[in-house]
């Protein structure tokens, strides 16, 4: 039987595979899941994930705490494969939010970050997140909002722009031309 982590990373190779048999390339998992040093620790498929991140120094601020935006990043990392699981297929972030109650310290080793679904549509998810340290105290807390792809937006992407990939507007690339695409999970 696959752990949590085991079962994220397959979702996330078979929803690449899935999308790359229409011409649409993903990077699954993402870069961003070895560099942060990601390991999900809890699955309840499409509604809640959980992931585990431990402190490095080298995202931290000049007061030697986790930069506030490296936490969001965490936050990131389970919330978007929480969004494709639920919605089966690439989701773009529309709105984060984030309140830090406390610093991420170097004595805190790790956090956890817990992520859920609130509510679902058609075309959008809601998303809650909390982060904990160790004892389990609150570090922050987070909200979000995604907008599900539609196939026609899919295709529309694949036949506009035929050299820009969902890869490249994931890491808030340009195109051939230097133009700026637009960021997605």
């Amino acid at each position: 039987m696959m752990n949590a982590h085991e079962q994220v990373l397959k979702s996330m190779r078979d929803l690449a595979e899935k999308f790359s048999q229409v011409g649409i390339k993903l990077q699954m998992p993402p870069a961003s899941n070895a560099t942060l040093g990601t390991r999900y620790t809890d699955i309840d498929l499409g509604k809640m994930l959980a992931a585990e991140v431990k402190f490095d120094s080298k995202f931290t601020n000049p007061m030697h705490v986790y930069q506030g935006g490296f936490l969001c990043a965490i936050f990131d990392e389970a919330y978007g494969p929480l969004t494709y699981m639920a919605a089966d297929r690439p989701v773009v972030t529309i709105e984060m939010s984030t309140t830090f109650l406390r610093p991420f310290t170097e004595r805190d080793e790790f956090v956890i970050v817990r992520a859920e679904v609130v509510a679902q549509s058609r075309t959008l998810l809601v998303l809650k997140a909390d982060a904990r340290n160790k004892k389990g105290k609150l570090i922050a807390t987070s909200t979000a909002h995604a907008v599900i792809a539609t196939d026609q937006a899919l295709n529309r992407k694949q036949r506009d722009r035929p050299g820009i990939t969902v890869k490249d507007q994931q890491d808030g690339g340009h195109d051939e031309e230097g133009n700026e695409t637009a960021p997605a999970h």
